[in-house]
This record gives structure tokens, C-alpha cells and sequence, in this order.
């Protein structure tokens, strides 16, 4: 049973990477698509981790519960 558990275990860490790195080369992928669209658009600052609040690109903040 605890050889069970440890394969789950490592099994949902492998699929959480993969997903995480999927989503990162995704957005990754969309930045590109964005700038060739929009010349000269500045994506620097775009990161996964952020988000515009009024009209200003900052870190995403944790929700509150």
C-alpha cells in the first residue's frame, strides 16, 4: 500500500511539472505571437505571474480566503 502511495505521489508531482511547463511555454508562445501582430510593443514586463490592475502590469497577488 505505501508502494502505491509513493507511485501516486510521484506520479501527480511528474503530471504538476508537465502542466506547469506547458503552461509556460504556452504563454511564452503567445508573447511571441503578440509581438509580431503589434511591432514595437513592449513585453518585458508580461509574465505569467502578473496581471494588469489600472491599466499597470504587476505581480499577481495571493487571493484572500
Amino acid at each position: 500500500m505505501a508502494s502505491q502511495a509513493e507511485n501516486f505521489k510521484a506520479t501527480d508531482e511528474k503530471l504538476i511539472e508537465e502542466a506547469a511547463t506547458g503552461f509556460a511555454d504556452g504563454f511564452a508562445e503567445a508573447l511571441v505571437q503578440a509581438a509580431c501582430a503589434n511591432p514595437g510593443i513592449n513585453i518585458s514586463e508580461c509574465s505569467p505571474f502578473s496581471e494588469v490592475v489600472e491599466g499597470k502590469i504587476v505581480p499577481l497577488t495571493a487571493p484572500e480566503d
